[in-house]
């Protein structure tokens, strides 16, 4: 089945789902894998309007999806995790009744730890050596597993600020599946850590390519290029998009920090 994976969102779904519908058509995808970390763009945690409409745009997006017949699997993030937990942290909407609204939107998204495409498994920050999958990881979350989930939503490593020595499939640093592989899963398919494109030469692939910084300006300026990944019967093609364009710029909400 010809499989389109998404790297992070994080708030910009009115922007990147119009890019991934003209996608859908030229290429026939007939699945679609999203990494994670749906919510939360830096220099937006008060900005209720958007959370609402990027969210339910994702939601919408997603029946009409299945509807035609095109599998939709949304997997986890480290930002979406504190919302399934019911914590709220500092990068969360700051807005209590908002953070659990948030919450139920996620929650109707069916949102699983990890996926397995063949020969890649497929998770928003990718297992190192202290990690492996279980089998709750590929199936839709439920509150039956909130103790583990605890786990892995705590298991940060050094390279993300935390104590651990490395981080959980929610956490972990790209370099850390570099340094300390699972060499039981050696081909991944990854977000969580920005990349400038795509690159498919090596056993992990991270695809995080939509991410943000905000500049001296209070500006964002984009640190990705907007690739997109095809998987098709054990072949690997990266989409190029029309992402990072001034145009792009001039539709994201102004940074309120």
């Amino acid at each position: 089945m010809k499989t389109l994976l998404i790297g992070d969102l994080h708030l910009k779904s009115q922007l990147i789902l119009p890019i991934v519908d003209k996608i859908i058509q030229t290429h026939n995808i007939k699945r679609i894998i999203f990494l994670g970390d749906y919510v939360d763009l830096h220099g937006q945690t008060n900005n209720i309007q958007l959370y609402a409409k990027d969210l339910t745009f994702l939601y919408d997006w997603k029946i009409e999806k299945e509807l035609n017949s095109i599998e939709v699997i949304n997997l986890m993030g480290n930002h979406d995790v504190y919302y399934l937990l019911g914590e709220q942290v500092p990068f969360s909407i700051q807005n209590l009744e908002v953070f659990f609204a948030v919450q139920q939107l996620l929650q109707d998204l069916n949102l699983q730890v990890a996926y397995q495409l063949d020969d890649y498994l497929v998770s928003h920050a990718g297992f190192n050596l202290l990690f492996d999958p279980k089998e709750w990881h590929f199936k839709p979350f439920t509150e039956e597993y909130e103790e583990e989930l605890e786990i892995l939503a705590n298991a940060v490593g050094y390279m993300r600020g935390g104590g651990d020595m490395a981080g959980s499939p929610l956490w972990a640093h790209f370099r850390e599946l570099e340094l300390i592989p699972n060499n039981n899963y050696p081909k991944q398919i990854v977000g969580h850590t920005p990349k400038e494109s795509i690159d498919i030469s090596k056993n992990v692939i991270g695809i995080d390519t939509f991410s943000l910084y905000i500049g001296k300006d209070n500006k964002y300026q984009f640190i990705g290029n907007g690739d997109l990944l095809v998987y098709d019967q054990g072949h690997l093609e990266i989409i190029s998009t029309d992402w990072a364009t001034d145009q792009t710029l001039k539709q994201l909400p102004k940074p309120q920090i």
